[in-house]
């Protein structure tokens, strides 16, 4: 079987002949690796510890009122987006169909209208018409 490095190596040749400014791949060698020891000494401990205590008092009603308002300003300010894209959708879904239908409605309105307006205007044309052939002229 043949070495794994040197089908690399060859691989790598051949596609070097066929891309020329490709750089060749480095040996499985130069891969780096963790080399650095570190020792742990479980009896020396730099983490942080909590050693204060707080006390607080409970809020009066003038505190928790200005509190709940800083927090609906909060929340509204990233609720915003969701709420015109909610607001958006909902009159897309139902507000677009009745106003289509409020449309289709007076479009039949106009057109029984319009008849009525053309054909007024046609027999006024025809009895016009039919006038000035009656005189003598």
């Amino acid at each position: 079987m043949a070495d794994p490095d040197d089908l690399l190596i060859k691989a790598d040749a051949l596609m070097g002949r066929n891309h020329p400014g490709r750089a060749p791949a480095r040996p499985y060698a130069e891969i780096p690796v963790l080399e650095e020891v570190v020792d742990f000494h479980p009896g020396i401990d730099d983490l942080p510890l909590l050693t204060e205590y707080v006390v607080t008092k409970p809020l009066d009603e003038e505190q928790i009122e200005a509190l709940a308002a800083g927090i609906r300003v909060s929340l509204l300010a990233d609720l915003q987006p969701s709420i015109d894209a909610l607001i958006e959708q909902r009159l897309r879904d139902e507000l677009a169909p009745m106003v289509e239908r409020v449309f289709d409605g007076l479009r039949g309105e106009l057109h029984v209208l319009a008849r009525e307006i053309l054909n007024d205007a046609v027999h006024a044309a025809v009895e016009q018409e039919l006038d000035r052939r009656k005189r003598p002229g």
